[in-house]
C-alpha cells in the first residue's frame, strides 16, 4: 500500500481540499493513513467479526463513508481525522456482526420451526427471534456455547472444538442435542 510520497501528514489545507472533493487531495489522505487504519480495523475485529467481513473491505467502506461525509472544514487534523475514521469503522464492524447474528438467529428459528411449523407460525419474526433467545438462555452453558459458537458465529467444528477444548464428534454431539432440545422447547416452552 503506497504511502504519500512526502511522508508528511496531511495539514489543515489538504483535509480542506479532501473536504471539497478535490481527487488529489483525497488519494493523498487516504494513502497515508490506509495502512494504519487497517492495523486498527484489525485490531477492533475479532474472531466473530473476521467471520463476518473481511478487514479489507471495512476498510474500503470506512473511506467511502468518510469520503462521503468529509466536510471542507470539519477536520483539522490528523488526531481529528483518525478519531472520525476509526469510529465509523467500529460502527461498521459492530453493525456486520449483528447482522450476521440476526440472520443466523432467523435460520436456526427456520430450522427448529421445520419440524413442528404450527408451534412458531402465530409469532412474529421479532417474537420468534425473542422467543429463540429465551429459550437458547435456558440451555445448560456449554450447549449453549456451542450453539453461539457454531451457528451465530458461524465457526468451523474444529474451530468450536478448539474454543471448548473438546474433540470435534465431542461438539458435534453437543450442538445436535442442542438443537434437539431447542426443537422440543420451540413445541413445548414448558420443556
Amino acid at each position: 500500500m503506497a504511502r504519500d510520497p512526502d511522508h508528511r501528514a496531511p495539514d489543515s489545507e489538504l483535509f480542506a481540499r479532501a473536504g471539497a472533493g478535490e481527487a488529489e487531495a483525497l488519494a493523498r489522505v487516504v494513502a497515508h493513513y490506509e495502512e494504519r487504519l487497517l492495523a486498527r480495523i484489525r485490531l477492533m475485529m475479532g474472531p466473530e467479526a473476521r467471520s463476518c467481513v473481511a478487514s479489507g473491505d471495512v476498510l474500503q467502506d470506512v473511506f467511502s463513508e468518510a469520503i462521503r461525509g468529509l466536510r471542507a472544514g470539519d477536520l483539522r487534523d490528523e488526531r481529528a481525522f483518525l478519531r472520525w475514521v476509526t469510529a465509523i469503522a467500529r460502527n461498521h464492524i459492530v453493525d456486520e456482526v449483528r447482522r450476521r447474528r440476526e440472520e443466523s438467529l432467523e435460520a436456526l428459528s427456520s430450522e427448529l420451526a421445520a419440524g413442528e411449523p404450527s408451534a412458531t407460525a402465530h409469532l412474529s419474526a421479532e417474537e420468534a427471534r425473542q422467543r429463540l433467545i429465551e429459550i437458547l438462555e435456558r440451555l445448560d452453558a456449554v450447549r449453549q456455547r456451542v450453539v453461539e459458537l457454531r451457528a451465530l458465529e458461524g465457526l468451523s467444528w474444529a474451530e468450536v472444538a478448539r474454543a471448548l477444548g473438546r474433540s470435534e464428534g465431542a461438539v458435534r454431539k453437543l450442538y445436535h442435542r442442542a438443537l434437539l432440545e431447542l426443537g422440543e422447547r420451540v413445541v413445548d416452552p414448558q420443556a
